[in-house]
């Protein structure tokens, strides 16, 4: 029994129990391991969650200053938008106004130039009115040149059928009262009427080939033989007598020569007939003759 105590005693002698490293090197030098103080572990936690806290917060701060200024900037464009804006409308309500009021007077001047238009319509329908019908007019007078052929007393009653009379150069506006006023605005008169009838009846004779045209003016001496008298009964002024009757160029007497060899009665009326010289173109003729005719009357303008 001895024998099997001291094998079992020296069995457990020659086990090495491992033991952990600190404790085996502290039992080996005979020091007594240190227990680890858990409470260092939170406050070193601790301390990085604050500089994490006070980094974030500095972040927050300067994204609020940096939307503050973004802020006071858009406040600032706002109000100089605001101010143009008002600018604007303001301008907007004066070119309003401005647009209206040419509108305005756009429409008076509509009105205007359609009134206008009328009274042109109105003057030129009077104007075209102001002779009969294929009469023409002239220095505020209508004449009718005929086309066909009559003695001059069926001429002079046929102008007064028309309303008018056989043509009288030397009245109204066209009379010379004395022959010192040969130059005043009666007498270019005179000479005008003068010249548009010698001027109309030239051109009729070229449009129908004729080499003369002869045409009855109101004009007779056969009362009185030389005493010419227009057919309102005024007398013929000796100062136009010298002006408009024709100068004979073949030695015989210049006009009114009251020729007797056609007619025994001579020539009593007056004709205008074709002749280079306007001056020039009254002869007198026998009152039977056929002649085309001038017819005058007053224009009628409203």
């Amino acid at each position: 029994m001895e024998m099997g105590s001291y094998e079992s005693d020296q069995v457990y002698e020659n086990v090495d129990i491992k033991q952990p490293p600190s404790r085996r090197a502290g039992a080996q030098h005979g020091e007594s391991a240190t227990p680890v103080d858990s409470s260092d572990r939170p406050a070193a936690s601790c301390g990085w969650a604050v500089w994490l806290l006070i980094a974030l917060s500095c972040l927050l701060l300067a994204a609020i200053i940096a939307l503050g200024v973004l802020f006071y900037n858009l406040q600032a464009k706002n109000l100089e938008l605001q101010s143009q804006y008002s600018e604007l409308d303001r301008n907007y309500t004066d070119i309003s106004a401005t647009v209206s009021d040419f509108q305005t007077k756009n429409l008076e001047l509509q009105s205007r130039y359609s009134e206008l238009e009328r009274n042109y319509t109105d003057i030129s329908a009077r104007v075209c009115e102001a002779c009969p019908q294929n009469w023409e007019l002239f220095n505020g007078k209508c004449y009718y040149f005929s086309t066909d052929r009559m003695n001059w007393h069926s001429s002079r009653d046929n102008c007064t059928s028309l309303g008018g009379h056989l043509v009288i150069i030397e009245s109204d506006g066209e009379q010379m009262t004395d022959h010192r006023h040969r130059h005043s605005s009666t007498d270019r008169g005179l000479f005008s009427v003068q010249r548009f009838l010698s001027g109309k009846v030239t051109h009729e004779a070229k449009t129908s080939n004729e080499e003369e045209q002869s045409y009855w003016i109101g004009l007779t001496d056969a009362v009185t033989e030389g005493t010419w008298l227009w057919v309102d009964g005024t007398p013929l002024i000796g100062n136009v007598k010298a002006k408009f009757w024709a100068t004979r160029t073949d030695g015989k007497s210049n006009e009114p020569d009251d020729y007797k060899g056609d007619d025994p009665a001579g020539e009593d009326c007056a004709q205008l007939v074709t002749n280079s010289n306007f001056n020039e173109t009254w002869f007198d003729t026998s009152c039977t003759k056929q002649n085309k005719r001038i017819c005058e009357t007053k224009a009628v303008i409203a």
